[in-house]
């Protein structure tokens, strides 16, 4: 174990306001219809195999991936197809989902079992693509795409992010304290995929209690440290920089210094994949803010908005405001009907107060806070004369810079218009 005062250039210190640390985890109940987006991870939407009247089992495949960055979906409850329709979506889209009518029986689709000490790297990177495995630290990008790096890329370092650094959720932190063994299992998986010597587990200082469990089996099989606790201490580019010391240059991967940064739930869900024969159906979720039953829950991937808050004691009266995600990066939804998706680290019920805003003083605050070294203001400035900001595509939309304007200017807006901008600029051009 080593505790690290090492951290990245900039960030920000919001209030925790981590209430939910130390809640145990508490399974949800099922609700009688799931909504399962095909927009299942980065990428692109996956394909039904299933047709409307079909029975399926619990834990099924019912979609496929379409290419490379995509994923099979499964099944998180047995039941028959009921419909696969257009439904709402955190995005704010309507996009092609597969409604299930749970039956309620609970009827699991057996895998067969695999000889673990006996499977090949490759066959790590298969059966993590086979069972659905995506990032669940937000960004739900396909894991076994990850474990497979370029031609060329040799991995040396699995990372483990347990730093969970958003205000209010505490999800990440309640696997480390109640599942360690099947995170530090996972790691190893990972490493084994990857031929990775090393496995770093990298959890902020606020967490020292919740890993002590972790510290004590880890052995010589992973090494801990503790980080500063600052926001986004969480961010891919900004932990290897704090723990390794290796910045990762524009356009490049991690894979390109050596690292593979997956989140201690998608360690666990490896480890639950290869071992356990179970696909990614469901995951650990932070329900805050100013739900009647806070805490941390165990929730089937598509159960809609409206069953959870049902489930959790109803929407109190004043409630105006529902973010998927952390207040920092997730996104604001407006519609009960949009289900719970495997990059759904928190939902969190707020009452909505207006921000006033000034106009730009020209302070700075917003560069000295970027992880990214970015200037923030150019943005907004370039924005208002109709220009895009030529360094927004390495924005990592943390919000840092918004939460540091005394202006009170949502400066993140601007950079994910500009970014927005140059992607359809280098479209148009055939770059």
């Amino acid at each position: 174990m080593s505790i690290f005062r090492r951290t990245f250039k900039g960030g920000i210190h919001p209030p925790e306001n981590k209430e939910t640390s130390g809640f145990k985890i508490e399974r949800l109940p099922q609700p009688q219809f799931l909504y399962i987006h095909l927009l299942g991870s980065f990428g692109s939407p996956s394909e039904p195999v299933v047709e409307k009247g079909q029975r399926v089992l619990k834990g099924e495949v019912i979609a496929k991936p379409t290419s490379k960055i995509s994923s099979f979906i499964h099944s998180p409850v047995s039941g028959i197809i009921s419909d696969i329709k257009n439904w709402p979506h955190y995005s704010g889209k309507s996009l092609p989902a597969i409604v299930i009518e749970n039956d309620f029986k609970n009827e699991e689709f057996h895998y067969p079992e695999k000889n673990i000490p006996l499977m090949r790297p490759s066959d790590i990177v298969s059966e993590v693509r086979n069972f659905g495995i995506v990032g669940l630290g937000g960004a739900v990008f396909p894991t076994d795409v990850k474990l497979s790096p370029p031609v060329g890329k040799k991995i040396t370092t699995i990372i483990v992010n347990g730093c969970e650094c958003e205000p209010y959720l505490t999800c990440d932190e309640s696997v480390i304290r109640e599942e360690p063994e099947k995170i530090i299992e996972g790691a190893v998986l990972a490493a084994r995929s990857t031929s990775a010597k090393e496995i770093i587990i990298a959890i902020e200082k606020n967490k020292t209690s919740s890993a002590r469990k972790l510290v004590e089996i880890a052995g010589s099989r992973a090494k801990i440290v503790f980080l500063p606790v600052k926001y986004p201490q969480g961010g891919e580019k900004q932990l290897i920089y704090a723990v390794l010391r290796r910045k990762v240059l524009r356009g490049a991967l991690p894979a390109d210094v050596g690292c593979v940064v997956i989140n201690v739930q998608t360690a666990k869900a490896i480890y639950e994949a290869i071992c356990k024969r179970k696909p990614l159906y469901e995951r650990v979720t932070t329900l805050g803010g100013f739900f009647r039953k806070p805490g941390n829950v165990i929730a089937p991937i598509g159960i809609t908005l409206k069953d959870l808050i049902e489930f959790r004691g109803g929407l109190p009266d004043n409630v105006d405001k529902i973010i998927f995600g952390g207040p920092m990066m997730g996104v604001s939804v407006d519609n009960l009907d949009v289900p719970l998706t495997k990059a759904t680290s928190g939902i969190l019920l707020f009452i909505h107060r207006e921000k006033k805003l000034y106009e730009c003083i020209r302070c700075m605050r917003c560069r000295d806070v970027c992880p990214m070294n970015l200037s923030p203001r150019e943005s907004y400035a370039l924005f208002k004369r109709g220009e895009a900001y030529s360094y927004a595509d390495i924005c990592i939309e943390c919000g840092s810079c918004a939460y540091a304007c005394p202006a009170g200017i949502p400066l993140v807006q601007y950079l994910k218009w500009a970014k927005q901008k140059l992607k359809s600029v280098r479209s148009a051009a055939g770059k």
